[in-house]
């Protein structure tokens, strides 16, 4: 439980210094493109729609349902339909602690130039494409689970960077989304070894 409670810890730590403190809002718009500062905007750079058919791949609930199928059947073939399933349960998870958190947390207005008080902390998109590689992680047997590091950075690093093209996110937002389901992803590994170990006890 260790990696869960670190990455609890941490999301924590990235809304108080990002969203909660005047520095913390500053650096963060500095970190966006000089287009998307001071909230949404409509783009028509080739880089914009670039980011927006990312986020329409990412938000899609059809392509979310056919990831799910996959994934369930992929658990099937494995043998390993349980483990299939928490990966449903660290994806949806994931999306819903997001919009929970987004609704809840507030952004205090600190006259910061060129940002807004609008809270987007943190992003359902990042989230989604988080849970996604947290679930096939957690399907992959714990030996082989370094293979999904790589993998796993890229995707969410061109989705994170695809909400701040297109205007929608900070930086903060993506790191957090990140967090939030890799704290349900440790849950899941923790109980997925309490019942191993039970059912080898049971032997």
């Amino acid at each position: 439980m260790c990696g869960a409670i670190g990455c609890a810890v941490g999301v924590a730590l990235i809304c108080v210094a990002f969203v909660r403190t005047p520095l913390g809002q500053h650096v963060d718009d500095a970190l966006m493109p000089e287009a998307a500062r001071g909230g949404y905007y409509a783009g028509t750079s080739d880089a914009y729609q670039a980011a927006r058919s990312v986020l329409r791949l990412v938000g899609n609930p059809v392509h979310i349902a056919i990831f799910v199928a996959v994934l369930v059947v992929a658990g099937l073939l494995a043998r390993r339909v349980v483990v299939a399933v928490a990966g449903v349960g660290v994806l949806f998870g994931s999306i819903g602690a997001a919009r929970v958190l987004k609704a809840e947390i507030v952004r205090p207005d600190f006259d910061v130039i060129g940002t807004s008080a609008h809270n987007s902390f943190p992003s359902g998109h990042v989230a989604a494409a988080a849970g996604m590689v947290f679930a096939v992680a957690l399907l992959i047997r714990a030996g082989h689970r370094r293979w999904m590091l790589l993998p796993g950075v890229i995707v969410c690093a061109v989705v994170t960077a695809a909400t701040m093209v297109a205007g929608w996110h900070r930086l903060s937002d993506g790191l957090g989304a990140v967090l939030v389901a890799g704290t349900l992803y440790f849950v899941a590994v923790a109980v997925d070894r309490v019942i191993n170990q039970d059912l080898a006890d049971l032997r």
